[in-house]
């Protein structure tokens, strides 16, 4: 390869990278999802999921979710683990200061949550 089309695939490379990927995309959503519950941010949690989960979801289970998050201690990320694409699926590990928990997040077609998942060791 010359260096003329080395530098242009650099080039074009950052450029793909700065755009984001849709794996980066779920996972920016889904550390966003998993912050509002950690946070008790009901609002934030529903403007996230699409309008079948909104109904479903109370603002005492964010409270009662992010109780239990934070005996966990210090919220710290998630860690992609798999996805599913053609359920449009992602599995990820959330971090806490002491401890993990998976986090299981679906999206439908318009990027809003259809499913959320965090299993927490008894």
């Amino acid at each position: 390869m010359n260096a003329g089309r080395a530098v242009a695939c650099l080039i074009l490379g950052a450029a793909l990278a700065s755009c984001g990927s849709p794996a980066a995309d779920a996972q920016n959503r889904a550390d966003g999802v998993t912050k509002a519950v950690y946070n008790n941010d009901g609002a934030a949690v529903a403007q996230s999921f699409d309008a079948a989960l909104q109904k479903q979801v109370t603002r005492a289970q964010v409270g009662m979710l992010s109780d239990k998050l934070h005996k966990f201690g210090d919220y710290k990320g998630l860690t992609y683990v798999s996805n599913d694409g053609l359920k449009n699926e992602y599995t990820y590990r959330a971090n806490f200061s002491n401890g993990t928990a998976p986090v299981i997040v679906r999206f439908d077609s318009d990027g809003k949550v259809a499913a959320y998942r965090i299993s927490l060791p008894q």
